[in-house]
């Protein structure tokens, strides 16, 4: 099976892998730039579109089975650190929704004075804070970015890959 995923991000190609793995899937994936993808989605919404527009996009132009839309975000309104991933066949779209956390209000604060997030944390907390990513960070080291994105595609991908919905099936 060939799946495509929307980003070129090696940590989203990681989680993508994790995540097929846990369901024992295999898979070729192939990963693939998506133009006008948000950079850094800041609502909730807007979080869960960029997952679906990746995904869509993905299946489109992957030449693939499945398509992936993995999208971290935050959510302004209310504060909180959010994980999306989207999978599709072409007919069917199936959403999940990774681990969150809250972000404190110096990181929000500047957030909305237009700071990105990665390079917040860069020369915040250091180059290993960016790496893992902001939910490790906030979460006390409990899970990086990486294992928060596989949490999200299991959910979305089960539908396709899991015991129930094995791809091609109705």
């Amino acid at each position: 099976m060939r799946v495509a995923l929307g980003s070129e991000s090696e940590v989203k190609k990681k989680a993508l892998l994790r995540a097929l793995s846990a369901l024992g899937a295999r898979a070729e994936v192939v990963a693939l730039a998506v133009p006008g993808a948000p950079a850094q989605p800041l609502s909730e919404a807007a979080t869960e579109e960029g997952a679906a527009f990746r995904a869509w996009y993905a299946r489109k132009h992957g030449d693939a089975g499945l398509g992936v839309g993995l999208e971290g975000g935050v959510d302004l309104a209310s504060g909180w650190l959010t994980m999306y991933a989207a999978a599709t066949d072409g007919e069917r779209l199936s959403l999940g929704r990774g681990p969150s956390v809250p972000l404190p209000e110096e990181v929000l604060a500047a957030l909305r004075q237009g700071a990105e997030l990665g390079p917040y944390l860069k020369e915040r907390y250091g180059e290993e804070a960016a790496k893992k990513g902001a939910v490790w960070v906030f979460s006390g080291g409990a899970m990086t970015r990486e294992e928060a994105l596989a949490a999200a595609a299991r959910l979305a991908l089960g539908p396709f890959l899991g015991e129930e919905g094995a791809l091609g099936s109705p």
